[in-house]
């Protein structure tokens, strides 16, 4: 371990080693939605144990009337909470939504997934359960992490409610109401948990935090790390190295980078494809894909006709984290690279195998992980510069 690895690592290894007990922890949420169902029927049912009467009630529809911009507000009242509903009409096959709240005069459906993602539901299904009494309807997708290029085949037309957000929102209403603490600190030490397992270790801050992590690993040349097999043996000559604060942080750093990579692949299949095949021609596109292993698994290969590239290649290339690092300092192959004290390992990097050439991205990697708009067209402009400068 050099000088440098600690000077470059010691800044971003400023937090605590006590991580504090956290119910959501034991509960490995992420895997599980249906754990975090069961969270916001509780907090939704006026009559459950938090005791809190309707006040994350209205905060939620609060929040779904201030994301439903120009559509009718929704109105407070007395709301009957489901979980678990099939809402298929008409006698078509299943399609159970997570939750759905009812009141005389409104039924909201609400699909509860990590992503803003329909995965395999039905919006149009969905909303037509919503109105199919004549009452005012409206489709939620809750979710820990909001990615509108996921939302296709209708659910961009839906509400995004995120965990964070009405965790945030219900912490500051009661946050300080002294005699509801008092009288309920088992339910208060419990919505504490969720506001700080969704916004104070999920929010921007904590993402930022992890990527200056990777980028430092990138400017100290430690990223060859992240190649290493099996992992954790890697993590653990880590600890050795930097102690169990470095071996914390290298993980949270190649979840990370699992994250951007799943995000940037799916904006690169949808939206980022159709951009180009409109501005190329159908079909410009041939293919998406992610297979590569090793130090540039973190790479996204973009399949485009024949004569688009040079030397035969058909292939234009997105590279970020350890892959865009490698390329542009360490393999001999890439003659056309960035500058070391030019690269920025923060960003994304368009590659052209064909001709061994290299460009950094306005792009930076925090952007992939707030979530590329859809009509987000700056991947696709930098893309079709460097085509046209070939």
């Amino acid at each position: 371990m050099s000088d440098d690895l600690v000077t470059g690592l010691l800044p971003v290894l400023g937090r605590s080693l006590e991580l504090g007990f956290n119910v959501f922890d034991v509960m490995h949420h992420g895997l599980h939605e249906k754990q975090i169902s069961n969270v916001f029927r509780w907090l939704l049912d006026p009559e459950q144990t938090h005791n809190l009467g309707d006040r994350f009630l209205r905060i939620f529809i609060d929040e779904l009337n201030r994301v439903s911009v120009g559509s009718e507000p929704l109105p407070h009242g007395s709301y009957l909470v489901r979980q678990e509903v099939n809402t298929s009409v008409g006698g078509s096959g299943a399609d159970i939504a997570d939750l759905v709240l009812e009141s005389e005069a409104a039924v909201v459906v609400v699909e509860n997934y990590f992503t803003s993602d329909g995965h395999g539901h039905s919006y149009s299904g969905y909303l037509a359960f919503s109105v199919r009494d004549g009452k005012h309807g409206a489709v939620v997708l809750l979710c820990r992490d909001e990615d509108a290029s996921l939302q296709t085949v209708g659910w961009e037309d839906a509400a995004v409610l995120t965990y964070g957000k009405l965790a945030q929102r219900l912490l500051e209403h009661i946050g300080g109401d002294r005699a509801y603490q008092r009288k309920n600190p088992d339910a208060y030490a419990f919505i504490e948990q969720l506001h700080r397992k969704f916004v104070r270790e999920r929010g921007r801050v904590g993402d930022q935090e992890v990527l200056n992590f990777v980028v430092a690993m990138c400017d100290t040349g430690e990223v060859r790390r992240y190649q290493e097999q099996p992992q954790d043996v890697a993590a653990e000559r880590f600890a050795d190295d930097l102690a169990v604060q470095a071996r914390e942080r290298f993980g949270e750093g190649r979840d990370l980078l699992q994250r951007v990579k799943w995000r940037l692949s799916a904006f690169s299949e949808g939206p980022l494809r159709r951009q180009l095949n409109a501005t190329r021609g159908e079909g410009f596109v041939r293919g998406v894909d992610a297979r590569f292993a090793g130090i540039y698994q973190w790479t996204i290969n973009i399949e485009v006709e024949e004569d688009a590239t040079d030397s035969g290649q058909s292939r234009l290339q997105l590279k970020f984290g350890p892959s865009a690092w490698f390329a542009n300092e360490r393999d001999p192959k890439w003659t056309r690279t960035v500058e070391s004290g030019q690269a920025d390992y923060s960003r994304l990097f368009v590659t052209r195998p064909g001709v061994k050439e290299i460009h950094q991205s306005t792009l930076s990697i925090q952007d992939v992980l707030d979530g590329l708009e859809p009509a987000d067209h700056r991947l696709h402009d930098e893309i079709i510069a460097l085509l046209r400068a070939k």
